[in-house]
């Protein structure tokens, strides 16, 4: 927003929002008005009051979000800027963003310590409750005197359906946490009743923002009107005429200041925009191209991009930003700048012809696709932004069926790798209202949902998907598609423990891969030696391993090649060749870090801390353990988080810490029991039953190994009921 726009009047809901601020009870601010009412304008003063309080310590973040932005991804952004901020040394923020400085600020208010790492979420999907847990973090960690404020405002509307999840956050906000939420009349926190029945919300005002009173444009217009050719009284008897509407005001005060003739100004409110673009039109072609590309890009992003699509080069497109009053049509946002209002943006769009419309959104197509293909080229980390803006631009300039395939195959990959889960859900959904659920094209979009349910431990959700796609596959015949659902249920059958399933499952989708010649497709080898590292037969598993490893080598996929490189060091672990295994899960290690694979990230984590413990360096393991257990949570893979509990406990167990070992295991068997994972249950009742044994207490002990011995026999892992079945019988002798 330019600089020359004062803020004026809005003294009562200023004041309302001071006693806000007074009160330390976490709390959510609705600020509800129609488009140009100026509720930016009014949050943005809220945030200053709050940063200069004389009496309070506050720091505060603004965030920008748009229709396709999920309460998820918004609050994973925040994570992930949360982090990036605390690495930034003080003085040294040439390259950052300015929401990195307002967080570095905002974190200045906290003792910060050992909170960086408790912060980090490598661009991963985050849940409400890791979400939540990082707002008590930074509660705990303020002063009595602290705030911190977070602002949210939609660029035009919010994600559908999304004031359940904003609810829930508003409901568990810690103290010293406060929420402001910019909104229209018609918008969902607005006209949600669970929203509206929260008794920590506050609306500022208490009906609607309205225009400015008399008094507030006389302020204004005094304030601003030095430097023009036209004196006060001639300059408040035309903008009369706006009858006290900010945008309409702000905006006409500087075209005078532009250049504009008064007598020239519109006469109706709202055909600012129109003579906000005839001004800069005036600027040149160059100035169009930019503002005609910002307006279809949407969101803030480099100036690399904004110079490809517009075609201008950094020397004109900043040649273009020297003119005051077109810099001051721009505000920084998110990576970059973006048109500074919606009414404004959405009229340049109005302006843009269809093939001009397209030509555009292909510029843009071109861009992010780039980014997404060097990054597999050099096999590094997928680009966010690319990832998740270029299926809409796909959608304009090369139409729906293309959206979908573009979704299918260019971003599904980059999606998971980044943990951007929700969005890949909310594409998924599209695609499927574009081309139906009993097409061709709904096969993998279902079975990409299927994947994120297994992710998420929903696996009853995740089955009726994965077969849901597989009756279609079938009538479709498609057998690549066969094969892919039957690897999937293998992966899914084998969470839940039903260990023949899950192979009979692989072992179909190598022979379909066999029959068509996929010769490319080693998962099904990396999942039948999990099936048989889970029985224990480690050397069989070996083997399948080992033929996966080679089958992606050979294939140069290098992000499978550190799957199997990871399976290969757990197994090398539970062989007790720990050399190897740490060797092999550095590598794959070294490679996921290389790409941003957080999933992979935190199974390498998980199984370095195993070599860790094997090696009695519980201190290593313990760090390492934690650190695989902060990145699934925040990923909501619940199998993974059970585990983490389960080796936690472990290490506390050889710790002689009974206590700690047993809180352990009980929040595994919580989770575990839960989400219907037997093997990790059966784990954790074994566990449980050695805690109780140590302890003297053998009738539990016995009850615990019983219910352990149970489950294994169900599941068909026979070396553990042997060796469960002897604990019981040394207690009998």
């Amino acid at each position: 927003m330019s600089e020359g726009k004062i803020f004026v009047g809005r003294k009562a809901e200023l004041e309302q929002f001071k006693e806000v601020l007074k009160n330390p009870k976490g709390q959510a601010v609705l600020v509800v008005g129609q488009a140009g009412m100026g509720k930016t304008w009014l949050v943005n003063k809220m945030a200053e009051i709050a940063e200069n309080h004389p009496e309070l310590k506050c720091g505060w973040v603004r965030y920008e979000i748009t229709p396709t932005d999920s309460v998820d991804s918004t609050m994973a952004l925040m994570m992930d800027n949360a982090f990036e901020a605390a690495q930034v040394v003080e003085g040294s923020f040439d390259g950052t963003t300015r929401r990195l400085e307002q967080w570095k600020s905002l974190l200045n208010v906290i003792n910060i310590g050992d909170l960086v790492m408790s912060l980090k979420r490598d661009l991963a999907k985050n849940t409400r409750e890791q979400y939540l847990e990082r707002l008590r973090l930074i509660s705990k960690r303020m002063p009595k005197n602290g705030r911190a404020i977070f602002v949210i405002d939609p660029e035009k509307y919010m994600q559908e359906k999304c004031d359940q999840s904003w609810a829930i956050v508003v409901k568990e906000l810690p103290n010293k946490i406060k929420f402001i939420f910019a909104q229209r009349p018609e918008d969902v926190l607005v006209e949600s009743e669970t929203f509206g029945a929260l008794d920590n919300v506050s609306h500022i005002p208490e009906e609607r923002l309205d225009i400015l009173e008399e008094e507030s444009v006389d302020e204004l217009i005094n304030k601003r009107v030095a430097g023009l050719k036209y004196t006060v009284t001639e300059v408040r008897e035309v903008l009369s005429r706006y009858k006290g509407h900010p945008y309409s005001l702000q905006g006409s005060l500087d075209l005078l200041k532009a250049g504009s003739k008064l007598d020239k100004l519109p006469r109706d409110p709202m055909g600012i925009a129109a003579a906000q673009w005839k001004e800069l039109s005036k600027r040149g072609k160059e100035a169009i191209r930019l503002f005609k590309a910002s307006a279809i890009l949407e969101v803030g992003v480099p100036n690399e991009v904004v110079e490809s699509v517009s075609e201008l080069d950094t020397d004109t497109l900043q040649s273009v930003l020297s003119d005051n009053y077109l810099s001051g049509l721009l505000r920084e946002e998110g990576e970059g700048k973006r048109i500074y209002h919606a009414i404004l943006a959405d009229y340049i769009v109005e302006q843009i012809g269809e093939a001009e419309k397209k030509e555009y959104h292909s510029q843009a197509v071109e861009v992010y696709r780039g980014k997404l293909e060097k990054a597999k080229k050099e096999q590094i980390q997928p680009d966010a932004l690319a990832v998740v803006r270029l299926p809409e631009h796909v959608l304009i300039a090369e139409g729906e069926y293309s959206f979908v395939v573009s979704f299918v195959t260019e971003c599904t990959e980059a999606l998971f790798i980044l943990g951007l889960l929700d969005v890949a859900m909310n594409f998924s959904e599209r695609g499927l209202k574009i081309c139906g659920r009993h097409s061709i094209m709904s096969c993998p979009i279902l079975t990409n949902i299927g994947l994120i349910h297994i992710q998420k431990g929903d696996w009853e959700k995740a089955e009726f998907i994965l077969h849901n796609s597989l009756e279609i596959i079938k009538e479709k015949e498609w057998d690549e598609g066969r094969s892919t659902v039957y690897t999937n249920l293998g992966v899914l059958y084998r969470k839940q423990g039903n260990l023949e399933m899950a192979e009979d499952m692989h072992r179909k989708s190598i022979a379909i891969s066999q029959k068509i010649g996929m010769e490319e497709k080693g998962g099904d080898y990396s999942g039948l030696g999990s099936v048989y590292q889970m029985r224990g037969e480690l050397k069989k598993a070996e083997r399948m391993y080992l033929k996966a490893l080679a089958i992606e080598k050979k294939f140069g996929l290098i992000g499978k090649v550190a799957i199997d490189l990871g399976n290969l060091g757990g197994n090398y672990a539970l062989q007790g060749n720990l050399k190897k295994a740490e060797e092999m899960l550095l590598e794959a290690l070294e490679i996921d870090q290389r790409m941003g694979r957080v999933e992979g990230i935190a199974n390498h984590l998980g199984n370095l801390a195993s070599v860790y413990s094997r090696r009695g360096n519980f201190e290593k393991a313990e760090e390492f353990r934690r650190k695989a257990l902060q990145i699934d949570e925040s990923l909501g893979r619940q199998a993974e988080v059970s585990v983490h509990y389960g080796n936690l406990g472990t290490i506390y167990f050889l710790k002689k810490d009974l206590d700690k070992a047993e809180k352990m295991y009980l929040k595994s068997l919580e989770i575990s029991e839960f989400s219907g994972m037997l093997e990790t249950t059966a784990n954790q009742y074994s566990n449980l039953g050695d805690i109780y044994y140590k302890r003297g207490d053998n009738d539990k002990a016995r009850q615990y190994w019983e219910k352990a011995v149970e489950l294994y026999k169900r599941i068909g892992i026979p070396h553990m009921v042997e060796t469960v079945q002897g604990l019981i019988e040394g207690i009998e002798n």
